[in-house]
């Protein structure tokens, strides 16, 4: 399969001039700053350091072709393979006084890339008919398919996005980190990787697929990342605007919509403690899972599956 090019073009962040970079022109006017390099260890790493280094600004985004050491939940290694997975981290920041609120931020993140997955490889299965299907913002929140067979796009909670085809597997993560604060803002640094053309013998495990295994058009990772930037942006203001409230954010109704781990037969595994079986019955304000064991209701808590040593946020 090739890759599909898509003249969607997403507005320029509010009160500032758009930004582009070599290559990602689309995700320049979505950054307040867009680097990209060709090989680097993490992007997590880089990025983190810039911000103690020189205190960049939040929506400062990185760009990797290809990392030796990504990393994912409970310290797993990522896989990828240079220019056929979107590997990209964002700076990104909330009030100080939404610190109790930080974990939602690896929540956003995932609902975020969900949506930029779905939206873009609709768009890469459609002509562009008109310019105003150009300047359309490329969000899935409420977007429609014209395609009667597709592989669903869904999030598995808490971080990652699975498609069913027909059972679910693993096509992206996110790992958010708690970096610090700094001028009345508590900073994290939230990334993604996500398969885009791997061919099936590539493929890190049984669970895992790629949008090509998926049977699903391949946007360009600038489409991908562009689109996951704006997600990030426009979800987050809605929840600071909400002064950190979910549900008045709708992002409580958008997860529990969208939520591939709601349903029976759920595994929900804890480094450090036994797992737990049941039926994924909601997600909480809080963002933890709430699930119908043989003993009762269990409420998980994110941090309890993402256990890393450089301070997740949970």
């Amino acid at each position: 399969m090739v890759e599909h090019s898509v003249n969607a073009e997403l507005p320029a962040a509010e009160g500032r001039a758009p930004r582009s970079s070599k290559g990602f022109p689309l995700a320049g006017e979505q950054a307040s700053l867009l680097l990209h390099t060709h090989l680097t260890t993490s992007t997590q790493d880089d990025l983190a350091n810039l911000w103690r280094g020189n205190g960049a600004a939040p929506f400062t985004i990185l760009i990797a072709d290809n990392q030796t050491e990504g990393r994912g939940r409970v310290g797993r290694s990522w896989y990828s393979a240079t220019g056929r997975s979107v590997l990209v981290s964002a700076l990104l920041a909330l009030p100080n006084n939404l610190r109790d609120c930080i974990g939602w931020l690896t929540l956003i993140g995932g609902v975020a890339a969900r949506a930029a997955v779905e939206a873009t490889t609709r768009a890469a299965s459609r002509p562009v008919a008109s310019a105003s299907a150009v300047n359309t913002p490329v969000d899935a929140t409420s977007a429609s398919d014209a395609t009667t067979e597709r592989a669903e796009v869904l999030i598995s909670w808490p971080n990652d996005v699975v498609v069913r085809v027909p059972e679910p597997r693993k096509i992206a993560g996110v790992i958010g980190e708690y970096i610090g604060e700094r001028d009345g803002q508590i900073f994290a640094v939230l990334g993604l990787g996500l398969n885009l053309s791997l061919t099936a013998d590539e493929l890190p495990t049984p669970t895992s697929a790629s949008l090509l295994t998926a049977g699903l058009p391949v946007p360009s990772r600038d489409e991908v990342i562009a689109a996951w930037i704006f997600g990030l942006r426009t979800r987050i203001e809605a929840f600071v605007a909400a002064a950190g409230d979910p549900a008045a954010a709708g992002l409580l109704e958008e997860i529990n919509s969208r939520c591939e781990t709601l349903r029976p037969g759920v595994t929900i595994g804890r480094p450090r403690n036994t797992p737990i079986h049941g039926t994924g019955q909601a997600i909480l304000a809080d963002g933890s899972l709430q699930v119908l064991t043989d003993a009762g209701v269990v409420v998980v808590s994110a941090g309890e599956v993402s256990l890393l040593d450089t301070a997740p946020l949970s």
